[in-house]
């Protein structure tokens, strides 16, 4: 099923998207040339109206974010792209997870390297870890 998606963030955004996907339809005979350009100038009518409603339907997002996130169909149907959740996922995602206790002194000492280089105690003991790999053991 073809689709257009979009981020729109007022009426002339939204114009754009579903006419994008409007002018996908080709006609094939002057007939259907005729009925496309009646059916165009129905939306171009139609659009505001469109807008209007969609953004009060979403109306708690578009206040949040400024903006809509549209999915136009091929049937010219709309509806908002849902939300991805959770954090973006990162190029070389961190797949592992350690925890480690220390006593004061190693603490403490873990705690003036982060500060000295401004980094975090992650950061600072990926970056140790990594040290390991130019040593023969």
């Amino acid at each position: 099923m073809a689709m257009m998606e979009g981020r729109c963030y007022e009426r002339h955004d939204f114009q754009v998207l579903v006419l994008q996907e409007f002018g996908k339809r080709r006609p094939r005979s002057p007939e259907e040339t005729k009925r496309l350009q009646e059916e165009y100038l129905r939306l171009l009518e139609e659009i505001p109206r469109m807008w209007e409603e969609f953004v009060e339907k979403h109306k708690n997002i578009y206040e949040r974010f400024g903006y809509l996130d549209v999915v136009v169909h091929d049937d010219l149907r709309v509806e908002r792209k849902k939300l991805q959740r959770g954090r973006p996922k990162e190029e070389k995602s961190k797949s592992y997870r350690i925890t480690v206790r220390l006593d004061d002194e190693l603490y403490e000492l873990l705690q003036k390297y982060c500060r000295t280089k401004n980094m975090s105690e992650s950061e600072a003991v990926r970056q140790l870890i990594s040290e390991l790999k130019w040593k023969r053991f």
